[in-house]
């Protein structure tokens, strides 16, 4: 009888956290400039978002007062129209990076929300 760990969690959601320190204005931007729409909101210090894959979400959490926010979770998307993603970003004023084409296989947008938070954009080229 295999009673590992992987065969006892739910394989139907995944979810990724960000720490945050302005829960309103992390959520608005989550709404307005990624159009995601809240499914779970536990008062002012936790909101989760279905995200555009079946089971996966991102969930912002308020950050206590004088806790480091590590900026190490990242967050990909994947588009097949990087340009178009870039240019409506852009005309909402979002904070970006230059696109990166990694070995001609993929090209990354990265964005940052109002809390610094990186998340990334990506378009395959093609697939191995």
């Amino acid at each position: 009888m295999d009673n590992s760990i992987r065969n006892q969690i739910c394989n139907d959601t995944v979810m990724f956290e960000y720490d945050v320190r302005d829960m309103r204005r992390a959520v608005e931007w989550y709404r307005e400039i990624l159009g995601l729409e809240a499914v779970f909101q536990g008062g002012d210090c936790h909101t989760e978002f279905a995200l555009p894959v079946r089971g996966a979400r991102l969930a912002l959490s308020l950050a206590p007062e004088g806790r480091v926010i590590h900026k190490a979770a990242r967050l990909f998307l994947r588009t097949d129209d990087l340009d178009a993603v870039e240019a409506s970003l852009k005309a909402k004023r979002v904070k970006t990076g230059p696109v990166e084409d990694v070995d001609g296989v993929v090209r990354i947008l990265w964005v940052e929300d109002t809390e610094g938070n990186h998340l990334a954009i990506e378009q395959w080229l093609r697939r191995e």
